[in-house]
């Protein structure tokens, strides 16, 4: 090691005799005197230019420095309304460093006196008044009196120009755009008059894809030529397209250029999503136990649009394979279609085993934040319940379903309300072993007050048949479990039968409170509830039981993870109960 180290020495002497390094020089600084208020600090620091002088710089260069720093912080001062602030410069002898000095005393700021804003349209309408510019004129304008700040009046301008141009008003030009400002007043009028021009509206669509009839991709847009043309219009067209399983890529541009007699042609270019899909799941729930589960899509079939889906879920206690066929329908693809759909399905639990097999139709719709549909299906069920001899039945049920949704974040909702709504009937006659109405109503609500987030639940059913033993399990009503009374198994409420096994009953009411409140952020929150319900055969008799707890949401990112601690109020079992879940529940 010490015959290397020699050899390094020797041959880096000559690099070694490097001159000695030179003091660093001191470098002046601008010093800005005067203000105290932190947002004029702030503007005109940002606004002098950079000093690039050494402390050895002429008087000549300082001074020169200091014409071009002051004029700087005089408009930086005009852009907060001083325009008679007093600026006098100076050069400081600090030894060993001539350092340039600003004293600033900015005065009376300019307010503002008037503001006149004319608005209207090719054919004279006053357009102030409009729902697209009226809330922006109620936040933009300056209040009279204020300090005049040049940015507001600028996001003023351009706000207004935006929104006309966003609402169609594509020929808009300002007729006068003025700031006046009288700095021996020190006041400041604001007058902007607009001629907005025509509304456009969309002329034709075009949209270049070659998996769909061309009728078919139109309407999805969901709009037509004609309808008014708006930023909103462009944008929803866009998203109306890309929600479909037809397309992986969709740029909705509208040929301005092209525009004439009030109308602008839009071409949507669009990539071709692949043909099908594959989903694999993995999951656990304490209704469910463990699950796996697959799914697969075939995005399109033909050129009218027709997809279907396959799903196979696995888990301890149930086991389902489903498959349907969309159609859409063209009058109205995005918001109406008619399915085709089977369902068979295994369950066991809590000494009650059923094997089932679903095949129907229905035709659902869209409306806003609503879903409906019509359906009819034939049910055929083979149910055992306990050590009772298994029975089957076939029912032709029609029916309808009805729901809406309107949270404000689909995976962690805080605020919002949710309904669900069946009614199905059978007659004995059609194919069924029993003639029923059923009927089942949920609803749900969030409600925001603070950091608090109040969460509301109910839900109540029913069902009229002269031969309620004859009906299986999937017609009958529990309660219990995750999603309904927490603190009590999944179904485990319910009339039971001579050896003690819930068999279900005519009707159901179940309830639930809840309070959340976050605990680390806004990503972990602390939970606490109360829940009551039942299944039952006579509504004299209800005998509800009740839970209650506390529990953990994790804003994961799937979605909400619940994790309860539920403890039982009745029945002879009073050991609290484990319940956990993904997903935002109701």
């Amino acid at each position: 090691m010490l015959a290397f180290s020699l050899i390094i020495t020797m041959a880096s002497t000559p690099c070694a005799r490097a001159a000695p390094p030179e003091a660093v020089q001191p470098a002046p600084q601008l010093q800005i005197l005067g203000l105290t208020d932190t947002a004029l600090i702030r503007q005109v620091g940002l606004s002098v230019p950079p000093l690039r002088l050494n402390c050895t710089a002429s008087i000549v260069a300082l001074q020169r420095y200091l014409d071009s720093a002051k004029a700087a912080a005089a408009q930086a001062l005009q852009a907060y309304g001083y325009f008679n602030a007093q600026i006098v410069p100076a050069i400081i002898e600090e030894n060993p460093c001539r350092e340039p000095q600003l004293t600033v005393t900015p005065g009376q700021p300019v307010r503002i006196s008037s503001v006149d804003i004319v608005l209207h349209d090719a054919d004279g309408a006053n357009l102030a008044r409009n729902g697209t510019f009226q809330p922006f004129l109620q936040t933009a304008v300056p209040a009279l009196g204020t300090p005049l700040n040049q940015n507001t009046y600028t996001t003023l301008k351009e706000g207004l120009m935006a929104r006309a141009r966003g609402a169609g008003y594509l020929d808009a030009r300002w007729l006068v755009h003025e700031l006046r400002v009288n700095p021996k007043t020190n006041t400041a009028d604001i007058e902007l008059q607009m001629n907005a021009g025509v509304a456009y509206r969309l002329g034709a669509i075009t949209v270049e894809q070659s998996l769909l009839k061309p009728e078919l991709a139109c309407r999805l847009t969901g709009a037509k030529s004609g309808d008014a043309y708006t930023t909103q219009q462009l944008v929803a067209m866009n998203q109306n397209l890309a929600g479909t399983y037809y397309f992986s890529d969709v740029r909705v541009r509208p040929t301005l250029d092209a525009r004439r007699d009030g109308q602008v042609p839009v071409v949507i270019k669009t990539v071709p999503n692949t043909p099908r899909s594959f989903e694999a799941r993995v999951g656990y729930g304490t209704d469910t136990g463990a699950r796996l589960g697959s799914k697969i899509t075939q995005r399109y079939v033909n050129s009218s649009g027709d997809y279907w889906q396959g799903d196979l879920s696995l888990a301890q206690r149930q086991q389902t394979l489903t498959g349907a066929y969309s159609m859409p329908r063209l009058s109205d693809p995005l918001n109406q279609q008619v399915d085709l759909y089977t369902k068979f399905d295994r369950e066991s639990n809590l000494g009650i085993t059923t094997v089932s097999s679903t095949t129907g139709t229905q035709w659902a719709r869209k409306f806003n934040l609503w879903t409906s549909s019509l359906y009819s299906e034939y049910l055929l069920e083979r149910s055992q319940f306990g050590a009772e001899p298994a029975q089957t039945a076939g029912f032709l049920l029609a029916g309808a379903r009805v729901g809406r949704r309107d949270l404000n974040d689909p995976l962690f909702p805080t605020e919002g309300t949710v309904l669900t709504a069946s009614l199905s009937g059978a007659a004995k006659p059609l194919l069924s072993t029993a003639s029923l109405i059923r009927a089942q109503v949920m609803v749900g609500g969030l409600y925001p007050l603070g950091d608090w987030v109040f969460k509301g639940r109910a839900e109540v059913g029913g069902v009229v048949t002269p031969a309620f033993s004859t009906l299986p399990k999937s017609l009958r009503f529990f309660a219990g479990g995750d999603q309904s009374v927490r603190g009590y198994a999944y179904q485990s409420l319910g009339p039971v039968d001579a050896n003690g096994v819930v068999i279900g009953g005519q009707y159901l009411f179940t309830a639930s409170a809840e309070v959340m409140h976050p605990v680390v952020g806004r990503d972990w929150w602390g939970a606490a509830f109360v829940d009551t319900g039942n299944a039952f055969d006579s509504l004299a008799n209800m005998n509800l039981a009740t839970g209650a707890g506390v529990g953990v949401r994790w804003r994961s990112p799937v979605g909400m993870v619940r994790v309860d601690v539920a403890y039982p109020f009745n029945g002879t079992s009073r050991m609290p109960r484990l319940h956990l879940g993904i997903g935002a529940s109701f």
